[in-house]
């Protein structure tokens, strides 16, 4: 299989492209930002606890990808950019990723102040000010994963964006793209993608994405996705997904199956949307964790290397 190395041959097209490919990015998240608002506007005015996380007249903004591209994230250890853990005493583990972030600012901005430190946080590509936020979220104390577009169930009606990797893409195509997410900013510790993508369940797309030298040190979070089984790199499968039905009450009810799965393994990974309700749930999960006898980490504790 083809690997990212050929990446400094396509450099130059890269450069050609930029412009074309940052306009398209802009028109597509500015959609996006539209749906998102009346989406947020519906959870916040339905669901008990969301009022509390996203602060009063502030809105969901249209993503807005930097003109001036930063220094490239894989230039650093990735491994630097980990929270430590707190050390283990016998407790069950879990850790938790919540992936969507950096698209709402004010929701992103709730979630690093209102959420445990412990608690992973995803930031989206399309983000609008990626690095700034990135930078807010780590200066909370939080651990940072990229959100890394990806193809979606219903392809093409139901779309990621333009920078999405897609099994219809040539290796180099998805090589190109994932390069481009990559170096949106600096000072995250893996990557995470939207659960259930056909993209995820194909080993033949992945492996050599996987592979990369570009990549190396990342921890790579998804929903139990068959296409990363034997990856060569750290892989922090998730037991659950907490959010799939968005009602206060399926998501305490996930929340509860996830604590029964750590009693049961020792450790659960759960992911999340970055749904206000979700963040809200969150927040009151969490604040009752001591009394229950659970310990919460950041998911690079509970990541798997490729020698384990």
């Amino acid at each position: 299989m083809a690997t990212l190395s050929f990446m400094k041959g396509l450099a130059p097209r890269r450069r050609r492209t930029r412009s074309v490919g940052r306009v398209a990015v802009i028109t597509w998240a500015i959609a996006v930002a539209a749906l998102a608002g009346s989406a947020a506007s519906f959870l916040l005015g339905g669901h008990d606890g969301a009022h509390a996380i996203v602060a009063e007249g502030e809105g969901v903004h249209a993503p807005v990808v930097a003109e001036a591209p930063v220094e490239p994230a894989h230039a650093a250890d990735p491994t630097e950019f980990r929270r430590t853990a707190p050390p283990e005493d016998g407790r069950p583990r879990i850790a938790i990723v919540l992936r969507g972030l950096g698209v709402s600012t004010a929701l992103t901005a709730a979630a690093v102040e209102k959420l445990p430190a412990d608690i992973t946080l995803g930031l989206s590509v399309y983000g609008r000010n990626l690095q700034k936020q990135v930078d807010a979220a780590r200066a909370g104390g939080h651990e940072v994963f990229l959100d890394i577009p990806v193809e979606p169930l219903g392809f093409p009606n139901n779309d990621a964006g333009p920078k999405a990797l897609l099994t219809s893409l040539s290796a180099a195509e998805n090589a190109e793209r994932l390069t481009w997410d990559l170096e949106r900013a600096t000072g995250y510790a893996g990557l995470v993608f939207a659960p259930g993508s056909p993209a995820l369940d194909n080993k033949a797309m992945m492996a050599p994405l996987l592979g990369d030298e570009a990549a190396h040190g990342l921890i790579w979070t998804h929903a139990r996705a068959r296409g990363l089984d034997g990856a060569g790199a750290a892989i922090a499968a998730a037991d659950l997904v907490l959010d799939t039905a968005a009602g206060p009450d399926e998501i305490d009810a996930a929340l509860e199956q996830l604590e029964a799965l750590a009693r049961s393994k020792g450790r659960a990974v759960g992911l999340a949307n970055a749904y206000p309700v979700s963040v809200g749930r969150l927040v009151a999960w969490s604040a009752g964790l001591e009394a229950r006898g659970i310990q919460l980490v950041p998911v690079s504790a509970l990541s798997v290397s490729p020698a384990s």
